[in-house]
């Protein structure tokens, strides 16, 4: 599948968001600059009144800084392929880009005054502008990306009324001895945290976190991969807690392909603008792909039966 051909307002979407963030710091700076004086309130507490002092330019150009990469990202996306991957990338820095472009905006509009406020709404309307600002190139890069790639595989040759399962396991035990080594390690801190200081509050926290890393790492550790006439599941059979769950007419179509974890980030459970996927090793895997966009992907060394099971399923479900 090819990456579908992005229109010139499909460019605009994806780029014009961030340059005009970048614009709109540059003219602010060259309006409302000259007048600011060398200390203005750099933060406000809760109640709007300002309790720090500073000079106004360091956060300037750090803003500058992020609306820049921000805008560079947005450029390098048009060129690639990957378009649901940069679709969350461009998700966060605009977001960020626009929210803290928005701040010095207001903090050099508030800082006009001798006594400057920063009422509570300005603070909701920062966050607002960054959200406006990332929502648009997200929607267009999702919209003109391509499937995830896979195969396509022949479904299972059976009668329309026959029942169709498909069932494996896999996992890793590096992921079970991390899980182990986390947990031990989260025990051991808190031990150590509540001999020392005596702070049972401080000891919970310092080796909860440790602990409950631990068990997420441990519930990846070993999972059952099920299809069958409700479609995609991916359950942990140590704890039975449920990872994927797609439902049969949420499945547009399906194959396998070789995955590596460099395509998704690493090993374990991934999420990225791609979708979700489940890798734990370089090999086959089976690629569902969902109505709307995205995919679901586990690294199974039955894939290519797993396809053509739930093929023969989505086959049965379109003359049902």
């Amino acid at each position: 599948m090819t990456t579908r051909t992005m229109g010139t307002g499909a460019r605009l979407a994806v780029v014009g968001p961030s340059a005009a963030v970048a614009v709109a710091l540059v003219v602010t700076a060259l309006t409302l600059g000259p007048a600011l004086p060398a200390r203005v309130a750099t933060h406000f507490g809760a109640d709007g009144v300002a309790d720090a002092w500073g000079s106004p330019w360091p956060f300037f150009w750090g803003s500058l800084v992020v609306a820049l990469v921000a805008a560079g990202l947005a450029v390098v996306a048009l060129g690639r392929s990957d378009r649901r991957t940069w679709a969350t990338l461009l998700l966060v820095a605009n977001l960020l880009s626009g929210s803290v472009a928005t701040a010095w905006i207001a903090e050099a509009i508030v800082n006009r005054v001798d006594d400057p406020t920063f009422p509570v709404w300005w603070a909701a309307l920062t966050l607002a502008v960054g959200v406006a600002v990332a929502v648009p190139p997200t929607i267009a890069l999702v919209r003109t990306a391509a499937p995830v790639p896979a195969h396509d595989v022949p479904p299972l040759d059976v009668p329309t009324d026959a029942r169709v399962a498909w069932r494996a396991r896999v996992g890793s035990p590096w992921f079970a001895g991390l899980g182990v080594v986390l947990v031990v390690g989260g025990v051991v801190a808190a031990w150590a945290t509540a001999s020392a200081s005596g702070d049972i509050g401080a000891a919970a926290v310092s080796g909860g976190l440790l602990v409950l890393a631990g068990i997420a790492v441990a519930v990846l550790a070993r999972v059952e991969c099920t299809v069958d006439r409700r479609g995609l599941r991916l359950t942990s059979t140590w704890t039975r807690i449920p990872l994927v769950r797609v439902p049969l007419d949420r499945i547009e179509s399906c194959g396998w392909e070789q995955v590596s974890p460099g395509q998704w980030g690493g090993w374990g459970y991934r999420i990225s603008g791609r979708g979700v996927a489940y890798v734990v090793r370089s090999g086959p895997g089976l690629v569902v792909r969902l109505r709307g966009g995205g995919a679901r992907v586990v690294t199974v060394a039955d894939a290519e039966r797993g396809a053509a099971a739930l093929g023969a399923l989505l086959a049965a479900r379109g003359h049902a």
